[in-house]
């Protein structure tokens, strides 16, 4: 991953950030206004279960929903999911269940649990990771703008002896090594 301290990739991440944010949020205003608007909805509790499927029946009355029959254990319940979700299934399959959290004639009530559903379902499950990623964009930031450390001072101490030898004569040396000495 790179770094986030430089300006290209913070601000992108940002912007991507908060556009996530701002779909979140409209997506959630978008469905409690339905739910205002809406005199037959009401809201339940959701819930995720583990079903086996009995039948699968269709709807006449709905070109959105069909009936799924499944059991939980020894209760059977009749799902209302949508036409494409049901088509999928067969008898004898078992399979996750997602509750939507707002019932009424229309929308199905149950879906099949995938990421992308419950993400659609529960829109501000998002808003956790998202409020992480601000907070370290934002540390990034923080760390990028930082003054940089103070250089570094190195004293230096002198003793006699270290002194005593950076300031020693060099050693004579002979002029004529390995000749006869003078006489």
């Amino acid at each position: 991953m790179p770094p986030l301290s430089r300006p290209a990739f913070r601000w992108t991440a940002l912007i991507g950030l908060w556009a996530l944010v701002g779909a979140v949020a409209w997506i959630l205003a978008v469905q409690v206004f339905l739910i205002i608007l809406n005199p037959f909805c009401h809201v339940q509790r959701p819930g995720i279960a583990w079903m086996t499927v009995r039948s699968v029946d269709r709807d006449p009355d709905s070109q959105l929903t069909d009936f799924v029959t499944a059991r939980q254990g020894d209760a059977e319940q009749v799902l209302r999911m949508a036409k494409a979700e049901a088509a999928e299934l067969r008898a004898d399959d078992e399979v996750w269940i997602l509750d939507a959290w707002y019932a009424d004639g229309l929308r199905p009530t149950q879906f099949r649990l995938t990421p992308l559903r419950l993400l659609l379902e529960y829109p501000a499950l998002l808003l956790l990771p998202a409020a992480w990623a601000l907070w370290r964009v934002r540390r990034a930031r923080q760390v990028a703008e930082a003054a940089p450390p103070p250089p570094v001072r190195r004293t230096f101490t002198d003793d006699f002896h270290l002194r005593a030898q950076r300031f020693a004569k060099p050693e004579s040396v002979d002029k004529d090594p390995g000749g006869d000495p003078p006489a």
